[in-house]
């Protein structure tokens, strides 16, 4: 793929904290399909944030750094 495609997927960790995980379109192997996997840094470990659910604008940006594939 020439152009990296981004996503974003969002969970519920408790009352006050929603996690959102960096997500990336990747090719099936064999196939001609694609499927959004979550993003990982070269350490392994997931790309995601840690926001507080009632911090809205924290919430916006997370998502909007997830959909550029800057989180």
């Amino acid at each position: 793929m020439s152009e990296e495609f981004y996503g974003a997927r969002i969970y519920r960790v408790d009352q006050n904290v929603i996690l959102v995980k960096q997500t990336i379109k990747k090719p099936i192997r064999n196939t001609k399909s694609a499927r959004y996997m979550v993003d990982v840094a070269p350490d392994g470990t997931h790309k995601e944030r840690h926001v507080d659910i009632a911090d809205e604008k924290s919430i916006a940006a997370a998502v909007r750094e997830a959909l550029e594939g800057k989180l």
